[in-house]
């Protein structure tokens, strides 16, 4: 499967381009089991129903605890794709007891559903499939009171869907006893809408991130996450592909440390696609270069002096608990980064000037990231360029350059480095021009 590039809203939200991929059969599917709780009180009804108790996963621990849950899904589904995006049963892959529900899907008539069951099905659908690309889906359930009505709500790319209610007690709540196995990327289903009696519902592409919350989202709420903007109030959990950890293969959340295990026998390996690898046209090193330039941007991050780690990735501020202000630049497939230049580190600049020469290794591309702490001045500009030095007749030549004009951060991408020496100069306009901490450094790649 070949994956366009994700939206820079979901670069955002995972600073990591990464996701786990499948194709709904082989070797080559989702199937994470999410961690689970005790519920010894349930004082759900409705319709002649009454909550269980017992041991639940983690999707209907969040509603029962708290009377809502909201969950955010980035996804991408190629064309004519289909699958669960989550869902909940009583039995455990790969038996079924006869309790389960799709909760939320693309059916296999490529509509995306927001499905719970209370005696019936209750769902909300997009009116049509949805169109094959990268996607993120929003869905909330939630109950007026422990006697119901209760709702379900649906959202795509941002814009509200719609919404439906029941008076009966879901299954999500405790209908019919407790569901403890939870699934991201594959539930059983038979007859819930859209979908064919199809069995296990496996997904066919690829997803990126995932959060719950305990409460209802706002509308402006989810657009602000489709913007690529973390909202953290009510946040339970936060899964990013690019926390999986392919040596124990678990996917560890960014919250309270829930782990998502495998669902599958240990023999059938899991699948993680590092979508970098399958970047094409050039867009690689552009894409981590923008990404890192909009880490930056606004944030006082010394850049300078910072290792590559043992993935080959570079590492940029020291992370709060929320992983901020770390940045994370995925390495591209057999282009690692592996030298690192540190030209200004906290430098004041007021007049034009350049660094020294630096001999080159073996590779010829390079990324430079540019940040000022500080400017002022009358129409202050610093252009930055990157130039091949020529040692027999002592010449600098521009081979490209990025003009900042305020505080923040930039960045200059050089390939097929022709030459075996480099610098780095720089060039001030405006009246009076001042720019104070300055970090210039050079990543060079193969």
């Amino acid at each position: 499967m070949s994956i366009p590039p994700p939206p820079p809203a979901l670069l955002r939200l995972t600073r990591k381009a990464v996701s786990l991929l499948g194709n709904g059969s082989g070797n080559k599917y989702i199937l994470w089991q999410l961690p689970q709780c005790s519920i010894s009180s349930n004082p759900y009804s409705g319709g002649g129903y009454t909550g269980a108790t017992g041991t639940y996963g983690l999707l209907n621990c969040i509603a029962i605890q708290n009377g809502a849950i909201s969950a955010v899904v980035w996804f991408y589904i190629p064309t004519n794709g289909a699958g669960t995006l989550l869902g909940y049963m009583n039995g455990a892959y790969p038996n079924f007891y006869g309790g389960a529900n799709d909760w939320f899907y693309v059916g296999t008539d490529g509509k995306l559903y927001a499905t719970d069951y209370a005696g019936y099905y209750f769902y909300v659908a997009t009116p049509t499939h949805i169109s094959p690309g990268w996607h993120m889906a929003v869905i909330e359930e939630w109950a007026a009171s422990t006697s119901g009505p209760y709702y379900i709500a649906l959202y795509l790319d941002g814009s509200f869907v719609g919404q439906t209610s029941t008076n009966n007690l879901p299954v999500l709540f405790g209908q019919g006893g407790s569901y403890p196995n939870n699934y991201i990327g594959c539930n059983f289903t038979w007859t819930s809408p859209g979908t064919t009696g199809v069995g296990w519902f496996f997904l066919n592409g690829a997803i990126a991130y995932i959060a719950l919350y305990n409460r209802l989202l706002s509308p402006s709420e989810v657009v602000s996450i489709y913007q690529g903007n973390r909202v953290t109030n009510g946040l339970v959990a936060e899964f990013k592909a690019d926390n999986y950890d392919p040596s124990s293969r678990v996917w560890i959340d960014d919250v309270n440390d829930y782990v998502a295990q495998p669902a599958l026998p240990s023999t059938t390996p899991s699948v993680v696609d590092f979508i970098t690898t399958e970047f094409t046209s050039g867009i690689n090193y552009d894409l981590l270069a923008q990404k890192t330039a909009e880490e930056i941007a606004g944030k006082p991050i010394n850049i300078a002096n910072l290792p590559i780690n043992q993935y080959g990735n570079l590492n940029i501020g020291t992370p709060d608990q929320w992983g901020y202000p770390y940045i994370d630049v995925a390495a591209i497939a057999n282009n690692p980064f592996k030298n690192v230049f540190n030209v200004l580190s906290n430098a004041s600049i007021t007049s034009n000037g350049s660094s020294s020469n630096y001999g080159t290794g073996p590779y010829r591309n390079f990324l430079v990231t540019i940040y000022v702490g500080s400017v002022s001045g009358t129409s202050p500009s610093l252009t930055v360029y990157f130039n091949a030095y020529d040692g027999n007749s002592g010449q600098s030549i521009p081979m490209a350059s990025a003009t900042l004009t305020s505080a923040g951060g930039t960045y200059i991408y050089v390939h097929d480095f022709p030459g075996n020496k480099f610098n780095i100069s720089w060039v001030v306009g405006g009246t009076s021009p001042s720019f104070g901490s300055v970090y210039i450094s050079v990543y060079e790649s193969w």
